[in-house]
Order: structure tokens, then C-alpha cells, then sequence
């Protein structure tokens, strides 16, 4: 029997589409260096890509920014904002000239939601936008719905810190009142940004009843020993009340703790430091619960990438190496990665013109310390 050398006519054929539909060898796609950056949110660490871009752009990426607005709160500052050592104006970083530069595009609008398999973030609009590169910095916003459940109340009697710009805005209407007469004041939440939130209302408003609800999940705390003894000195000294107890809701006039006992209070400030945002259940983004904490969180490498999704990078506050790793990846880059740097030192408000540090196990503080503070603005 020979073999049938006849050519195919053209109308038999079969396509290389065509092959990969019928189950076939699938097609070899060209490769495609990413082109689509999006930026979710404008908190620092995204500021200091922007910087890094305008000085490193790179021709071929389409930088598209999701925010409401060209301004953002520099969370540094908060603490000295509510204690009246910065108007706000010196508080808000204008990021309007970083927007100036080509291949930037503002949208004027904010994430709502996240659909990561089909790599589009779902607008305040009802629209969708596509990316090959997405980067998440918006600090923490709070899912308010599942902080209800969990402290019922919260939603009528709180004052929310995050987001920062919606708190600020309040803070003055606060201290109004403070001004007709002594109140009672309530900072719940663990971390720095507590410690340094309830020592500023406390310099501000010198007559007020001051307490910093800790809580008992003191896995979150994030910094030594030696420095929460300091910082638990510097409270006596501004007597500042400190409770190891969790809220359990909240009233007009109380804070309601697990234990049953109630804290009189006219203004509870609600510090939410990493508080999953609504949209990441359902984004089908990998989650994790770290040890001590109190919800899930996005898993994310060294690199600040989600473990299950790589083209989605995420940032709580600010970052030393996003600026990099975003350029590193948007040149199809890989190797030139660079991993989050082992904990350095920590810098917290103390008080007018004072700031405390920790540096290996060992703590410092004073006017030098609050000068190398605003001088790294950390």
C-alpha cells in the first residue's frame, strides 16, 4: 500500500485555532511584555513609584491611577495633625505633577471590587478596567458591614480613622465640642497608630479622660517588648488609661467590653490597622490568617506579590521596594526582584517635638529622635 502524497486542498486544512479547539497541540502564543499598570489608591508607597517612573518611565507601559482625588492625607502625620502640631494643608501631598508626566492616566474614580482571574477591577461607576499589572496601596479601608457584626454599633457611634481623608475632615468638628467641655475619649485599636493617636488627643485636649483600648490579640502590636514598656511609661506620664480587654459594641454613651464592664464615652476612635476591604472575599484572590490577628488578609510573598495571583502586588502604608519590583516586572524582569528588608527601626510620636525610636532591642527618645523622625519622614 503507498502512502497517499496527494497535497490537501486548501478547504482541508485545519488552523492552528482550530487544531487548539478540537483538543489538539494548543498554539504558541508571542510573548508580551505587560502593559497595563494600575495603581489602586494613592498612599506613599505609590507616591514613590510615580517619583520612580517620571525618572525611570518606561515608553511602552500605560500608568492608569484609580482616586477620587489628586491629593492624599500622609499618614505619617496624623498624630501631629490631631495634636495640632501641623495645620492640614502641611499634611497633604499633592501628587497632581506626578500625573503630568506621559503614559499617566487619572481616572478620578476608586476601586470597588476585584475580579483576579479575569484580571479587571470593578469601578465606583459600574465599569471595568483591565490590567496585566495591578498595584494595591490604598491603606486600610474598612469594611464596615463586618466591623458592625463584630462590635455592633460601630457604624453609628464610631468615628472611624480610615480613611484618613474622611477623618480629618471630622477631627476639628470634635475638638469643637471639646472646647464646651471635659469628654470622654476612647482609641480602640492595637499598634502604633493607637499608641500614637491616643497620646496626641491627649495633648490636644489636655482636660479630656483619655483611654486606649489595646485589646487581648497582642500578636498584633508588630514592634518589641522594650518599646511597649516605653510606650506604656510615656501613657502613665499623660495619663492615659490602658485596657487589654476587646470591645464588644458600643453605645451612645459607652464602650461595652467583653468582660461585661462598661467605659463611659462620648467619642470612640476606631483605629482599624489591617481590616480586610469588602471586595477581597469574593475576588478569588489566596487569604491567610496571621498569628495573632484578628480576620483574614490577602497572602502575599516577599515581594509583596499574592502568593495565587503574582500580577497583583499589595502595600498597607508605604514600601521600600514596590517602586522596583513594579519596574522589575513591567520590563519582564524577574530576577532583579528584590524582597522586603528585614524590620529596621521604628519611629513613633511621644508628644510635642518628641518622638520614640527602637533599634535592635534598644529604645531612644527625645527632640533628636522626633528630628530624625521628619527627617526620613517616617
Amino acid at each position: 500500500m503507498t502512502a497517499d502524497t496527494t497535497p490537501p486542498s486548501a478547504d482541508s486544512v485545519v488552523t492552528g485555532e482550530e487544531a487548539q479547539a478540537l483538543g489538539a497541540i494548543p498554539v504558541q502564543r508571542p510573548y508580551r511584555r505587560p502593559e497595563r499598570l494600575v495603581l489602586w489608591g494613592m498612599g506613599p508607597a505609590h507616591v514613590r513609584l510615580l517619583a520612580h517612573l517620571q525618572r525611570k518611565p518606561l515608553s511602552h507601559v500605560q500608568v492608569t491611577v484609580l482616586a477620587a482625588q489628586t491629593q492624599s492625607f500622609a499618614p505619617p502625620k496624623l498624630a501631629r495633625y490631631v495634636a495640632n502640631d501641623l495645620p492640614l494643608a502641611d499634611c497633604m501631598v499633592d501628587f497632581e505633577p506626578l500625573l503630568q508626566q506621559s503614559g499617566v492616566q487619572w481616572t478620578g474614580r476608586q476601586g470597588r471590587g476585584l475580579n483576579a482571574v479575569s484580571r479587571n477591577v470593578l469601578l465606583d461607576d459600574g465599569q471595568t478596567l483591565e490590567y496585566d499589572l495591578l498595584s494595591i496601596n490604598t491603606g486600610p479601608v474598612p469594611h464596615r458591614e463586618a466591623v458592625e457584626l463584630a462590635m455592633p454599633g460601630a457604624r453609628e457611634h464610631a468615628l472611624f480613622v480610615s480613611p484618613l481623608e474622611g477623618f480629618v475632615n471630622l477631627w476639628p468638628k470634635v475638638c469643637g465640642l471639646g472646647r464646651t467641655r471635659a469628654l470622654r475619649m476612647a482609641v480602640i485599636g492595637a499598634g502604633t497608630s493607637g499608641f500614637e493617636l491616643a497620646l496626641a488627643v491627649r495633648q490636644r485636649m489636655p482636660t479630656a479622660s483619655v483611654t486606649w483600648i489595646v485589646g487581648t490579640q497582642q500578636g498584633q502590636r508588630g514592634y518589641p517588648d522594650a518599646m511597649h514598656q516605653r510606650m506604656l511609661e510615656l501613657l502613665r506620664a499623660q495619663r492615659v488609661t490602658v485596657l487589654y480587654e476587646d470591645v464588644a459594641s458600643l453605645t451612645r454613651d459607652d464602650v461595652v467590653l467583653r468582660s461585661g464592664a462598661r467605659l463611659a464615652c462620648d467619642v470612640p476612635l476606631l483605629v482599624l490597622q489591617h481590616t480586610a476591604p469588602a471586595w477581597l472575599s469574593s475576588s478569588g484572590m489566596a487569604v491567610h490568617m496571621p498569628e495573632g490577628a484578628a480576620e483574614l488578609r490577602m497572602a502575599c510573598d516577599e515581594f509583596e506579590r499574592s502568593t495565587s495571583h503574582p500580577e497583583v502586588l499589595h502595600v498597607w502604608q508605604d514600601s521600600p521596594v514596590l517602586a522596583a519590583n513594579v519596574h522589575a516586572l513591567m520590563q519582564s524582569e524577574p530576577s532583579k526582584l528584590r524582597a522586603l528588608p528585614a524590620a529596621g527601626t521604628q519611629f513613633v510620636y511621644a508628644g510635642a517635638k518628641h518622638a520614640l525610636m527602637c533599634w535592635r532591642g534598644r529604645c531612644a527618645q527625645g527632640r533628636s529622635v522626633a528630628w530624625l523622625k521628619q527627617f526620613l519622614n517616617a
